[in-house]
């Protein structure tokens, strides 16, 4: 199983999470016309290791998770349950070797329409996970 998929199954399987935003956890953009609030998840790099004699099997990939919702606390409470569920993590994630996930960064933001009719608070989660690759 790829990280992506793993880590996929692993938050959707995780009631703090899923009570908030049902199943809509998406890769890289939100669907048109998805009603908030959503997540999505991109790699924002990819660290390999090297040894004298090739590259190791532990990566270290940065995930970015975006949470997007129609107001300030909905996108705190989901990026709250983001971190519960991610931070400090190791074991076994639906058969890869998680070593290690480190919450990096953090931010947040608001958005408008040009008109300011329509506000989207979003909170910005990065992680480094330290995983053996297959």
């Amino acid at each position: 199983m790829e990280l992506e998929e793993a880590l996929t199954s692993y938050l959707l399987a995780y009631p703090g999470f899923t009570a908030l935003i049902g199943d809509k956890l998406y890769p890289d953009e939100l669907p048109q016309g998805i009603k908030l609030p959503a997540v999505i998840y991109s790699k924002v790099s990819d660290v390999k290791e090297h040894t004298l004699v090739g590259q190791n099997r532990l990566e270290r990939p940065m995930l970015q998770f975006s949470v997007f919702a129609s107001t300030k606390t909905a996108a705190r409470a989901i990026a709250n349950q983001l971190k519960i569920a991610l931070c400090d993590f190791q074991g076994i994630m639906f058969g890869l070797e998680i070593q290690y996930i480190r919450l990096e960064n953090e931010i947040s933001s608001l958005e408008r329409s040009s008109d300011s009719s329509i506000k989207v608070y979003t909170e910005i989660l990065e992680f480094e996970i330290n995983y053996v690759k297959e």
